[in-house]
């Protein structure tokens, strides 16, 4: 009996060191960023493309100019380029922020993207602790978040993942959900992912009512950012979309950044012999990307279909963007609500809702 007594009072006085080590760590994570990095972010004058694309579609949208360039003969084997690929509505609503000069336009969006960090990492420590939060929980999965493969490199290049990241998280705890993976959608497409899984609840259940109620918001949100996009980027700027951009996106990347599983796939064919000349894919190949990137989510929906939304719409984005052509290492930190659901619920999976 003292045996365990001690071997218990031992086990507790390692975890509560461990604890205070890792707060420690998360002290120091959180005062390189306000001394070193942001800093640093801030007074760049030249800074990583991704940044210069935004405020290139930005000012083009404001001056009614074409927001798209065209990539002829794309392919998996294509070298990246920095040219804006998102829909016509983000860059309409980021137009007005031409009126900035470049510096301050990169000040502007660095704050931004700061500020989106650590609320993505305030939804992470509220789904693995509940209610139960404090600021020494938020510092550590903050401390999480950045040496997470991707975490640190979307923030360091001004990506806009950590403002998706955030709006996703607070979707995952229940602040305005539909409507905020309305605006995530707009963006990144795999974020309809768990809006249908929402739809299909509630319509499963019968709640016509509280489906229209919650959905209203996000129908509003969403006709408005179409018309936004048609009158301020021209209601062209759709067709190429669809025609010149979502046909280049879906045909992924060999880059080594792109940790996609569905190109890992094609990628051993070609380790077995599978001989591919460049440019765009064939019917074939194609058609496999297409189709794991709407086969995967819809299977994850089907095994998952009796448990929590929550649990669910993380499974079910966290499933897309590693089905997807394209999964650059900074989409991974979107597994981080799944894996925190997971280890805060581990009778999750024993006890469907």
């Amino acid at each position: 009996m003292d045996k365990r007594f001690t071997l218990i009072l031992s086990n507790l006085r390692r975890s509560r060191l461990l604890g205070t080590a890792l707060f420690g760590l998360a002290i120091f994570h959180l005062a390189m960023q306000l001394i070193v990095v942001m800093p640093r972010n801030l007074a760049v004058t030249n800074p990583e493309e991704n940044i210069a694309v935004y405020y290139k579609a930005a000012v083009n949208a404001h001056n009614r100019q074409a927001i798209y360039r065209k990539q002829p003969n794309y392919g998996p084997d294509h070298e990246i380029e920095a040219v804006y690929l998102y829909a016509p509505p983000f860059a309409a609503i980021i137009s007005p922020l031409s009126a900035l000069s470049f510096v301050v336009f990169v000040r502007l969006w660095y704050c931004v993207m700061f500020a989106a960090f650590w609320i993505f990492a305030w939804c992470l420590a509220r789904l693995y602790f509940d209610d139960r939060i404090d600021i020494r929980k938020v510092l550590i999965w903050g401390l999480i978040l950045d040496l997470f493969p991707g975490g640190y490199a979307a923030f360091s290049v001004g990506q806009i993942e950590p403002l998706l990241w955030a709006l996703f998280g607070l979707g995952l705890v229940a602040i305005a959900r539909p409507t905020l993976w309305m605006l995530c959608a707009f963006v990144k497409p795999f974020y309809m992912w768990p809006l249908f899984a929402e739809i299909g609840d509630v319509a499963r259940k019968n709640r016509t009512k509280v489906l229209l109620c919650s959905l209203a918001p996000a129908i509003i949100i969403a006709i408005a950012l179409i018309l936004c996009g048609g009158t301020i980027c021209g209601w062209n700027s759709y067709i190429v979309w669809v025609r010149e951009v979502l046909p280049t996106l879906s045909q992924g990347n060999f880059n080594s950044s792109n940790v996609s599983f569905s190109m890992a796939a094609l990628r051993a064919a070609r380790f077995m012999g599978w001989q591919y000349s460049g440019g765009p894919l064939p019917a074939l190949p194609h058609l496999w990307l297409t189709t794991a990137s709407i086969g995967a989510p819809l299977v994850t929906w089907f095994l998952l279909r009796r448990y929590s939304i929550q649990l669910k719409s993380a499974a079910l984005v966290a499933v897309a963007i590693l089905f997807a052509p394209v999964c650059w290492t900074y989409y991974l930190p979107l597994l981080l609500p799944l894996g925190a659901l997971v280890l805060q619920h581990k009778s999750t999976f024993n006890a469907p809702k």
